[in-house]
């Protein structure tokens, strides 16, 4: 299988923990279901059409940069007028806003300095647009961490053949869920000094309606160290080495996709 690895890095990122209402969380790495976005992105295709052009893709996500989070204030303003009817109505009169108050203060969390890689594998003819896109430094919309606010930049890093690894004990690069781990020995030979892991629960597909069809829980080295992990379910090497786990492609998971 081919695989095509770009990274993609900015200042500030936010890839919002579902569970979290009005202040915020994120993630730790953007989820499959992000990073499907970020190539629809770079493609050219929409919201309406990305899930369904790369659910033939398998994905992987690396952590390249310790993860580092900051927390500040967002200001909030209230845009819709009295009068209702999603009316735009800039005021801030209190008056105008049926006596709401037209700010809004909330605390929201995001990545600093966040830089990941991302694998993608599957179809030919996308992975090829994909590849002469990134090798031009060019996208159809601009590439976000997240929130459109938080501008990200990215850089092809080559591409490479995928050989799938029987069940067994490997240095794993990239983050992994934890039900790929095998139930008795998994984790056993990372516990070890300087190994850092965290287990986050994240969307891993979305249905053609963009509502989430699984959940799961995903193991992270928070400062993007490779770890030894003995898994049950098949991981992939590189030509280049690294040894990665590839989420299945959603149309092999979700009948409407297929």
């Amino acid at each position: 299988m081919k695989v095509v690895a770009f990274d993609l890095w900015g200042d500030y990122g936010h890839f919002r923990r579902f569970f979290t209402t009005s202040s915020p969380l994120t993630y730790s790495f953007p989820p499959p279901t992000a990073v499907r976005g970020i190539v629809g992105a770079i493609l050219g295709f929409g919201k309406e059409e990305y899930l369904q052009v790369t659910a033939g893709l398998v994905v992987g996500v690396r952590i390249l940069a310790p993860v580092r989070r900051v927390r500040w204030g967002i200001n909030l303003i209230n845009t819709k007028s009295k009068s209702g009817g999603g009316k735009f109505d800039p005021s801030l009169n209190r008056w105008r806003k049926d006596n709401k108050q037209p700010h809004t203060l909330i605390k929201v969390e995001y990545l600093r300095d966040a830089r990941f890689r991302l694998y993608l594998g599957g179809e030919a003819a996308l992975l090829d647009d994909l590849k002469a896109l990134l090798q031009e430094h060019s996208t159809h919309y601009t590439v976000s961490l997240g929130l459109s606010e938080l501008l990200a930049d990215f850089a092809y890093v080559g591409t490479y053949t995928a050989q799938a690894l029987p069940p067994g004990t490997y240095d794993l690069v990239t983050v992994l869920p934890a039900e790929a781990l095998d139930p008795e020995q998994g984790l056993k030979e990372a516990l070890r000094p300087g190994v850092k892991l965290a287990k986050e629960r994240v969307a891993v597909y979305l249905a053609p309606d963009r509502t989430p069809s699984l959940y799961q829980d995903v193991v992270v080295e928070v400062n993007g160290a490779p770890v030894r992990v003995t898994v049950r379910e098949p991981v992939y090497q590189l030509d280049n080495g690294e040894v990665v786990y590839l989420w299945p492609p959603a149309s092999t998971r979700i009948p409407a996709f297929r």
